[in-house]
């Protein structure tokens, strides 16, 4: 077997010896560590994205087993059937993936380095099941819409927690969601684009103990981040049991740009210990953040905008906590930017800032809702208990709110 061994120098040590008076210093270099780079093209694949690849990565896959090895995407298009991923190996490319194509000016916008699915019939491209310590770095996952509903990578432990990481990497065009993270503990997704997918961004049902920081979630059918609470009718007993969690829980989202999803922006459902910080969540068309039967989370520094555009009732939103405890949502911004223009939205979107109902041990304080939206700042149903509501400062827009 060909193996591409690209020697990479990790670690230089020098040595300096402080003799005495009369004596000259002196230094050594030593090389200390070697990392094996497995070129997929050395295993026969073309990236001409038109040749199968799938046998040349599952070769490689197996070589990066044996040597605990790394496999290497030069440029191209790799069409593959979904594969098994498994422990302790990495998949890494340079696609250097951009937006959009807006102006026709880049034809390259998804990304020069591409995993592209030749078929649909399964979970995921990419099945993480059960894999921990694998690393998917800097490659475009493009599922061509392929198969009823399948994801772009999926994870889920089965008594041991992975630490999967995922870096650098644009994952569209999915019949299911971008990432599926099922009873999938400890994980970090960073610096990533999940982008026009037929479900959600990141579902993280059952997900817990988990970083997402730097990445965009955009124009989603789903919402951008999502956790369903419950599970699905057609669950088996034996499943339910066996995945135990369907919310989420101690995941925190930091930095993150959460846009023009169709369901919404977040929608967290049975969650708990969820951190919110820092976040951008601008013109979903749900709710910017939804909260439902959900424990101990916190919203703060976030910049909330334009959300809830062309929903109806109270999905017309900027942010609704429902039956949630130990909640607090504090300095943030809410926006409505009724002038916006690049959406012919309805006139009048969102109705509502912020909507609370039957919350026990909350604090909602000190957020500013400048035009936020067209009816009331606070939509407030009762049935608090213990829960402090204050200081939360609205002005409100001068335009028609539609009947």
């Amino acid at each position: 077997m060909m193996l591409n061994k690209t020697l990479l120098l990790t670690g230089v040590v020098w040595f300096v010896g402080l003799l005495s008076a009369g004596h000259a210093s002196s230094a050594k270099m030593t090389e200390t560590a070697v990392v094996e780079y497995l070129n997929i093209k050395e295993f026969g694949a073309r990236g001409d994205g038109v040749t199968d690849d799938t046998p040349a990565l599952q070769a490689a896959i197996k070589a990066a087993k044996e040597t605990g090895g790394t496999i290497y995407f030069p440029n191209g298009t790799y069409c593959i059937h979904p594969v098994k991923v498994p422990s302790h190996i990495a998949l890494r490319g340079d696609s250097n993936w951009a937006y959009e194509n807006k102006g026709k000016k880049d034809p390259d916008f998804e990304g020069r380095t591409t995993l592209k699915a030749l078929s649909g019939n399964a979970r995921a491209l990419l099945d993480c099941y059960d894999a921990r310590g694998t690393r998917i770095i800097g490659l475009t996952l493009d599922g061509s819409k392929l198969g009823k509903s399948m994801h772009g990578i999926y994870a889920r432990h089965t008594g041991c927690e992975l630490h999967i990481v995922i870096e650098d990497c644009r994952i569209n065009h999915f019949t299911g969601s971008g990432i599926r993270l099922e009873k999938a503990w400890v994980f970090a997704i960073r610096r990533c684009l999940v982008m026009w997918n037929g479900e959600h961004g990141i579902d993280c049902t059952g997900g817990y103990d988990g970083w997402v920081i730097d990445t965009m979630l955009t124009a989603n059918k789903g919402a951008g981040f999502y956790a369903r609470g419950e599970a699905p009718e057609d669950m088996s007993e034996e499943e339910k049991k066996a995945i135990s969690f369907f919310g989420s829980a101690s995941v925190m989202l930091t930095a993150n740009r959460i846009e023009w999803n169709q369901q919404g922006g977040i929608l967290l459902n049975g969650a708990n210990s969820m951190q919110i910080n820092g976040c951008s969540l601008d013109h979903n068309f749900g709710p910017g953040i939804k909260m439902v039967n959900s424990t101990a989370n916190t919203i703060t520094s976030c910049k909330i905008r334009t959300n809830g555009v062309d929903a109806e009732g109270e999905d017309s939103c900027q942010v609704a906590l429902e039956d949630c405890k130990g909640t607090v949502m504090t300095g943030n911004t809410l926006w409505g930017w009724f002038d916006r223009g690049e959406h012919d939205y309805k006139e009048a979107d969102p109705l509502y800032g912020i909507i609370l109902k039957n919350l026990n041990g909350c604090v909602i304080s000190q957020n500013a809702m400048y035009h936020s939206s067209s009816r009331e700042g606070i939509l407030d149903h009762g049935g608090h208990e213990a829960t402090v509501i204050t200081q939360n400062a609205y002005v409100k827009p001068t335009i028609q709110v539609k009947k």
